[in-house]
């Protein structure tokens, strides 16, 4: 009997060997990396490298999809620390006599986007844009600036507040509020952009932007209380307050609502109309004290 069996016990162990072959062939391998990880990590040791800012632009276009909105806010937020430092640099190039003149005279090719002629200015100019950057021009010189709406393109992939963030700065960088000491938008829009960011303060607390947002917004309550060099809220010779800035201060005014904003400026008009519409002592203490309370 155990003669009859043993070929049977012979074939049970062969099939159960090679299952246990096949099982172990057959195994997954452990989990790749997860792609967002590898964006992540690759982008560290990009930015460790001191790439480029194009090189750092190309590689948040090609990956920002592929993480998620948090990251992807880090990726912009780090993109625009990169952009800061590197700024200086391509001041410089644009400090250049040659290139500022070779500016002057295709300036009209320039700002028609137009075929450039000279070869170095083209790819200069090239560079610029591609590293989200632009043309400004101020007091007869030419240099760059962060361009905002080249970030219009991650706006999709970005938390909330990153988006909000980016739409309020590509406002200044498409239509920047002074130029040579004086205001190039009107008082309304002065108000309608500090309003944003104050709605901005007020929504993301939290947010990794909201210090830059704050000192914007300082910014632009200057411009609202004082005006500038070259836009003075008051007359240099009368001190009488501005007569268009008092009609679209009074209209906006008139519906505070629970922006603390333009409770403030509510008070600095009820103050000036005790003071005759006049800069005075006490309107200058009022308004120094209000930056004040932003430090």
């Amino acid at each position: 009997m155990f003669k009859k069996l043993t070929p049977i016990i012979l074939c049970l162990l062969v099939v159960v060997a090679a299952g246990c072959t096949a099982k172990k062939q057959t195994e997954p391998k452990p989990p790749a990396e997860p792609k967002a990880n590898t964006v992540m990590n690759d982008f560290q040791i990009l930015t460790q490298e001191d790439a480029g800012v194009e090189e750092v632009a190309n590689f948040i276009n090609n990956n920002i999809a592929s993480v998620s909105k948090e990251d992807a806010s880090k990726l912009v937020d780090e993109f625009e620390k990169i952009q800061q430092k590197k700024l200086p640099q391509f001041e410089s190039m644009f400090a250049e006599d040659a290139i500022q003149s070779k500016i002057n005279t295709e300036y009209k090719s320039i700002t028609a986007q137009a075929d450039v002629k000279d070869n170095e200015l083209k790819e200069l100019l090239a560079s610029t844009k591609n590293s989200g950057y632009k043309v400004e021009t101020a007091e007869g010189m030419f240099f760059p600036i962060i361009d905002y709406s080249f970030y219009k393109k991650f706006s999709a992939f970005v938390t909330p507040d990153m988006k909000d963030y980016i739409d309020i700065m590509a406002e200044e960088s498409d239509q920047v509020p002074a130029k040579d000491a004086a205001l190039v938008i009107g008082w309304d829009e002065v108000l309608r952009r500090a309003l944003n960011q104050e709605e901005f303060i007020n929504a993301y607390k939290d947010s990794m932007k909201v210090d830059e947002v704050r000192e914007l917004y300082k910014k632009y309550l200057t411009f609202t209380l004082y005006g500038l060099n070259n836009t003075p809220l008051f007359s240099y010779e009368s001190k009488a307050l501005d007569p268009k800035a008092r009609e679209v201060y009074e209209n906006a005014a008139a519906n505070a609502g629970n922006s603390e904003f333009l409770k403030t400026l509510g008070g600095y008009l009820d103050l000036l109309k005790d003071n005759n519409y006049k800069l005075t002592n006490e309107v200058e203490k009022y308004r120094d004290n209000v930056i004040k309370e932003l430090q």
